[in-house]
C-alpha cells in the first residue's frame, strides 16, 4: 500500500515507466500550463517590486489636507521600504473621479494607491444615474487613516458670528456665497442639508480642492465654507477668518470656545469626515497585508500622530475589513441623503 505526502502530486512508480508524450500533446500541455505558471509567478512576486516606484494618487491639488496626509505618509513609508521611490501624484478636480479611475484601472500589484476623503467612495458615486465607478467592487480598501471634524469658517465681512445667525440671514433672503473643496464632498452636502432642512440660502461655489477654496474665502470672494481644521484654524487664529461652529458631537480642542452645530440646533451635522487608502480591486492578500503592516507602523509613529493632531486629525488604526465597513455604512447614510435631496453632478 503506497502513501502520499499531502500537497505533493504522486509520481509514476519505477515499475511502470512513464511514456514520453507525443509532440502534439507536449505542445498542448505547455499551452495549458504556461498561463498557470505565469499567474503563479506573479502571485509570488514580492512586494514592493524591486526598482518599481509606488504612486500615491491624491484627488486634490498641492497644499490641502489630502496632500499633507499623502506626503507625510509617503515620507514615512520610505523608511519602511528603503530603496523604493514613492511618488505623490496630485490629480485634483472632477469630483475626485479622474483620480479614482486612475487607481481602479491600475495593475493590482500594490504600486498604485489612492488616498482620499470619504466623499470619493460614499458620496460621489450616488450623485450619478450611472456611477463612474463601483466604490466596492472596483477597489481594495487598505486602511483608514484619520477622522476629523469640520470647521464652519466665515470671512469677517459676513454679518453673522454663529452658524445659526448665518442660517437666519438666509431665511430673511440674504444669499451667502459658500465655497466647497469639490462638488459631492461633505463641505458641499452640509450646505445642501442646511438649505433643504432649515431654509438657509447658501449659494454653493465648488472648487478643485480645499487649498484654492480657502484662499478665496480669505480674500473675500466667498463668505463661508465647511473646512478641515488644518486649513481653517491658522486663519482663524490670526483673525483673517472667524469660526461660526464645528461639526461633530464635541467641541474641538483647538477651538474650545466655538459651539458645535449640534449645540446650535443642527443635529444633522454630526457625521465625521475621514480619509482612507485604497488600491485597485484584486490586490493579492500578501500585498494587502504588507500595506496594512506598513501603514500601521506609519500611523503609530509618535511624530505622525503629533503632526496629525496639530492639524485637527485623529489617527485611526483600522484595517481593510474595518474600512470596508465604513464604506458600506456611510454609503447607505449619504446615499439616502443624496437621494432625498435629489442632488446630482450630471
Amino acid at each position: 500500500m503506497s502513501t502520499q505526502t499531502p500537497g505533493v502530486i504522486p509520481t509514476h512508480s519505477p515499475r511502470q515507466p512513464r511514456k514520453m508524450p507525443s509532440l502534439r500533446w507536449a505542445g498542448l500541455l505547455a499551452a495549458v500550463l504556461l498561463p498557470v505558471a505565469t499567474v503563479s509567478a506573479q502571485a509570488q512576486t514580492p512586494f514592493p517590486i524591486k526598482g518599481k516606484p509606488i504612486t500615491v494618487v491624491v484627488p486634490a491639488p498641492p497644499g490641502g489636507p489630502a496632500d499633507f496626509v499623502a506626503r507625510t505618509v509617503s515620507d514615512k513609508l520610505g523608511t519602511q521600504w528603503p530603496g523604493t521611490t514613492i511618488v505623490v501624484e496630485n490629480r485634483g478636480g472632477g469630483a475626485s473621479i479622474p483620480a479614482a479611475n486612475q487607481v481602479r484601472r491600475a495593475t493590482p500589484d500594490g504600486h498604485t494607491v489612492l488616498i482620499s476623503l470619504n466623499t470619493t467612495h460614499t458620496q460621489v458615486p450616488y450623485m450619478f444615474s450611472e456611477p463612474p465607478f463601483d466604490p466596492v467592487a472596483d477597489f481594495t480598501p487598505i486602511v483608514t487613516i484619520y477622522e476629523a471634524q469640520s470647521v464652519i469658517s466665515a470671512h469677517p465681512s459676513l454679518p453673522a458670528n454663529t452658524l445659526a445667525e448665518a442660517v437666519e440671514l438666509g431665511r430673511r433672503g440674504t444669499s451667502i456665497p459658500a465655497g466647497s473643496a469639490s462638488p459631492g464632498t461633505n463641505s458641499h452636502l452640509y450646505l445642501e442639508i442646511l438649505n433643504a432642512n432649515h431654509g438657509a440660502n447658501f449659494n454653493h461655489i465648488p472648487y478643485k480642492g480645499a487649498a484654492p477654496a480657502v484662499r478665496d474665502l480669505v480674500a473675500g470672494f466667498t463668505q463661508m465654507q465647511f473646512d478641515s481644521p488644518s486649513s481653517a484654524v491658522p486663519y482663524i487664529q490670526d483673525g483673517r477668518l472667524k469660526a461660526l461652529g464645528v461639526t461633530g458631537r464635541e467641541r474641538m480642542p483647538q477651538l474650545p470656545d466655538v459651539p458645535t452645530a449640534v449645540e446650535q440646533g443642527f443635529p444633522e451635522l454630526v457625521a465625521a469626515s475621514w480619509m482612507g487608502m485604497f488600491g485597485p480591486a484584486g490586490l493579492a492578500p500578501e500585498t494587502l497585508s504588507a500595506w496594512e503592516d506598513a501603514m500601521h507602523q506609519v500611523l503609530s509613529d509618535p511624530e505622525v500622530v503629533e503632526r496629525f493632531n496639530n492639524m485637527g486629525m485623529t489617527v485611526v488604526l483600522e484595517d481593510s475589513d474595518d474600512l470596508a465597513g465604513r464604506i458600506r455604512d456611510d454609503g447607505a447614510l449619504w446615499g439616502g441623503v443624496i437621494r432625498r435631496l435629489n442632488l446630482t453632478l450630471e
